[in-house]
């Protein structure tokens, strides 16, 4: 196992850090299980909060894989400083299994100390109403926040242009309008039909109440909010939405994809190096 493996490593070059991404750890009782994404997904439980009251969906991109990606990138990061300052490297296990549960603490402590499963709600918030999705005339669907009671009031006056709404003790507060919530979807569901997404959206932004639109993938490919990088692959020249980090006003530059075995020789020679300097 690469977890005994490094540490041999490690007595021959003490400042090595070594990385081990595996299914379920490198001990416990699934250490040996094979693990995918999907079925990380089931096993840590987040498939039982994501999705419908009528089922469990799968999150649509792989999200475990991602998770245990960006749990190793910390954990090298803090291994690099660690380094610099004692000379000393060190071995990073990472699974798909504990980076997605570190991710599912916030549902975890809600049962654990009190007792809550909250239902799957699609695109509505289990707590919050109104918090959801709703289509326009045109089934195009935009999903809004309400979150206190002064944007209670604006929504009533200035979106779906009920202003008596606010004083309907059946939503007077956020409690009284998730209790009556089906209700409440009601009247918007029938605001919202005769009006267009653009005009719903921009009644939103005036009453100033947080929106999103629920885009397609041709809407996410020309949306105007976008960055762009180009990037090099085995293939050829890929134009890709750039990474978040935007560092002093200039989008990241990604290098090249490698193809298979590019740098074999390099990371040979590096240890080389590294056995020599030990």
């Amino acid at each position: 196992r690469l977890g005994f493996a490094s540490d041999e490593l490690r007595k021959l070059y003490p400042r090595l850090i070594t990385l081990s991404i595996s299914g379920y750890g490198e001990d416990g009782p699934y250490k040996d299980l094979k693990a995918y994404d999907l079925l990380v997904q089931a096993e840590s439980g987040l498939s039982s909060i994501t999705g419908t009251p009528e089922g469990m969906t799968r999150v649509g991109i792989s999200i475990c894989d991602i998770a245990a990606g960006a749990t190793a990138h910390q954990a090298v990061l803090q291994a690099l400083y660690a380094r610099e300052r004692t000379g000393k490297g060190r071995h990073i296990a990472v699974s798909l299994f504990h980076a997605l549960t570190d991710w599912m603490n916030v549902p975890y402590l809600q049962y654990v100390y009190g007792g809550q499963v909250l239902p799957r709600n699609g695109l509505t918030h289990p707590t919050i109403a109104p918090y959801g999705a709703y289509a326009d005339r045109d089934g195009r669907e935009v999903l809004f926040s309400i979150q206190n009671e002064r944007e209670w009031a604006q929504f009533c006056s200035n979106v779906v242009d009920l202003p008596q709404l606010a004083a309907d003790e059946r939503f007077s507060d956020n409690s009284a309008r998730v209790a009556n919530r089906r209700a409440l979807n009601a009247i918007i569901e029938a605001a919202f039909g005769s009006l267009s997404r653009d005009h719903i959206v921009e009644r939103l932004e005036k009453a100033r109440i947080a929106y999103g639109r629920v885009s397609t993938l041709q809407d996410l490919a020309a949306h105007p909010q976008n960055r762009y990088v180009e990037v090099e692959t085995p293939s050829g020249k890929v134009r890709m939405l750039a990474p978040g980090t935007v560092v002093d006003g200039q989008v990241v530059e990604l290098g090249a994809v490698p193809a298979l075995g590019a740098h074999t020789r390099e990371i040979m020679a590096e240890f080389g190096r590294v056995a020599s300097a030990d």
